[in-house]
C-alpha cells in the first residue's frame, strides 16, 4: 500500500473523453486543470478558484487508451468531513466544463497501475503535482 491510501483526506476523480473531443477544447491535460481549477465560472455562487481551496494537495495524470483519454486526479481535501460533498461539487464543475464521464473513488480503490507508480522512487514523475 502507498501512503496515501492510509489517508482518508484523498480521494480519486477520473473523467473520460473522447480524444478528438478533448483537443478541441484543451490544448493539454494541464490546460484542462488550468481551466477547472482557476476559472472564474460559479456554481453555488463560489468560484472554481475559489472551490479549489478546499484541497490542501494533489497529483493527476493523462492515460490515452485508443480514442479516449482519462484524467485520474488524486485530491487530498483538508476538511474530511466534507469529503463527499466537495467530491460530488467537483464532479459537477467537471461536467460543466466538457460533458464526459467521471468516477469518483476512494483512495483505496485506486488502479493497480496507480499503486505501483506511487510505490515506485521515480513513478511519481509520471505525475503532474497540483496545489500545495
Amino acid at each position: 500500500m502507498t501512503s496515501l491510501e492510509f489517508d482518508d483526506n484523498w480521494f480519486i476523480v477520473e473523467v473520460k473523453m473522447k480524444l478528438e473531443n478533448f483537443f478541441l477544447k484543451f490544448k493539454n491535460p494541464s490546460h484542462y486543470y488550468r481551466c477547472l481549477s482557476q476559472g472564474n465560472w460559479r456554481f453555488l455562487k463560489q468560484s472554481n478558484r475559489s472551490f479549489f481551496r478546499h484541497f490542501s494537495t494533489g497529483l493527476y495524470r493523462s492515460v490515452i487508451d485508443g480514442e479516449k483519454v482519462s484524467l485520474i486526479f488524486f485530491l487530498r481535501v483538508k476538511n474530511t468531513v466534507e469529503k463527499y460533498r466537495i467530491s460530488k461539487e467537483l464532479s459537477i464543475r467537471m461536467k460543466k466544463l466538457m460533458n464526459s464521464p467521471i468516477r469518483i473513488l476512494d483512495i483505496r480503490e485506486m488502479s493497480e497501475t496507480d499503486r505501483k507508480l506511487l510505490k515506485t522512487k521515480n513513478g511519481i514523475n509520471f505525475y503532474n503535482r497540483i496545489l500545495g
